[in-house]
């Protein structure tokens, strides 16, 4: 097929350079408060690079969804997918501060004499799985699947542009459906490792549905909203219709729906059951202040969203849902913060500000790493044969 008149993606230096300048500024400001508290700085910059990390995450599980059902429609979404997804590499970088600071915020790492004599022998108990060497070798593990896969989807998506040969589209659709199983487990042990671990002996086997629910929610949204930045451009934007608005909408009422049924049935069944060792968690979250971030989540992640989302012609209005997919970004991060900081500080309401200039720092290096990958290509993969197809979408 004959690839449409697409000027290759050749601008973006400007927003480039300010992304990584925000994201040196952002990650020196995270470290020098470490001269202040180091586990305070250390508590900012696991929010900032869990929260990057999950939007990273949730765009690659969406491609390789996408590849597995062999879906055309979002074939002119894809580029955007890919270099999102790509930027995993990135966060193996990233990763290196919290490698080095783990004492300072996993309880198993040290067992300290207060957390009671019960509590240390469950960690002992735990110990031939939660040791730092254990701990290493695994991230590294979770980092190259990441990494393989987001590289070879987009290396393959790129190269297909020049040839147009169709044995692109079959190998990316065979990785992206094969990888899957893969890409699951590794982000149900990274959010086991990284993020349920803070506690000493909580342990939810739905917790990484949720964080994943989350993290889908926020790469929709990021989709939707990197599509309305560009409406008026030379670029992917101006190609996306009423129509992949509206799907986009969809998908993103459906994960809004199941991260609320999630949250839910985790809370329902945990408080149900009423056992020690798991309704300690609610209970620091249901508290004076933390219950009022839990509140905000309840109204601002499901119940705000859910009506907008609901109304068939905000789906088809891009400006529109694109004020709704940047709250629901917002909301994200409540979300995270949510999970994180009150496992961190039980006793009080704390968030810290080198939460904000880890958000930044790690988000600006992230930003910056996508327009970089995104320097000298298509806009959209030119070289698909089902682009054509795409192009084509019209509400439903």
């Amino acid at each position: 097929m004959t690839p449409p008149v697409l000027p290759r993606f050749e601008g973006g230096q400007r927003a480039r350079v300010l992304s990584a300048a925000l994201g040196v500024v952002g990650l020196a400001a995270t470290a020098l408060g470490a001269f202040r508290d180091v586990r305070e700085a250390l508590a900012g910059y696991l929010f900032g690079f869990t929260y990057w990390l999950g939007l990273c995450l949730g765009a690659l599980l969406l491609l390789a969804i996408f590849h597995a059902a062999k879906a055309r429609w979002p074939v002119v979404l894809r580029r955007a997918l890919e270099v999102t997804a790509a930027t995993a590499p990135l966060f193996l970088l990233l990763f290196v501060p919290l490698a080095l600071g783990l004492r300072h915020l996993y309880p198993w790492v040290e067992p300290s004499a207060d957390l009671g004599e019960h509590t240390r022998h469950v960690l002992e108990h735990r110990r031939p799985y939660n040791n730092v060497p254990f701990f290493l070798a695994r991230a590294v593990l979770y980092f190259l699947i990441w990494g393989g896969v987001s590289h070879l989807l987009h290396r393959w998506s790129v190269r297909q542009d020049s040839t147009g040969d169709v044995r692109w589209t079959l190998w990316q659709r065979r990785l992206g459906g094969g990888a899957l199983p893969a890409l699951a487990l590794t982000f149900s042990f990274m959010t086991l490792d990284w993020m349920m671990s803070l506690e000493a002996t909580w342990q939810s086997t739905v917790y990484a549905v949720h964080v994943f629910s989350g993290a889908f929610v926020g790469a929709l949204a990021l989709m939707i909203i990197a599509g309305t930045a560009t409406r008026d451009t030379q670029h992917f934007g101006r190609l996306l219709s009423p129509g992949h608005y509206h799907r986009l909408g969809t998908l993103l009422f459906a994960f809004v729906c199941f991260w609320a049924y999630i949250a839910y049935s985790q809370f329902m069944l945990m408080w149900v059951a009423a056992l020690p060792e798991e309704v300690g968690w609610y209970r620091v979250r249901m508290g004076d202040g933390w219950g009022t971030l839990s509140l905000a989540l309840v109204l601002g992640h499901f119940v705000l969203p859910f009506a907008l989302l609901l109304s068939r012609e905000l789906k088809s209005r891009p400006r529109v849902l694109g004020a709704v997919a940047l709250w629901l970004l917002a909301m994200h991060a409540v979300d995270v913060a949510w999970l994180l900081f009150p496992s961190l500080y039980p006793g009080q309401v704390f968030i810290p500000w080198t939460a904000f200039t880890a958000w930044v720092g790690v988000g600006g290096l992230s930003v910056a790493a996508a327009l970089w990958l995104a320097r000298g290509t298509y806009p959209v993969p030119v070289g698909d044969p089902y682009l054509v197809h795409s192009l084509q979408v019209r509400p439903p």
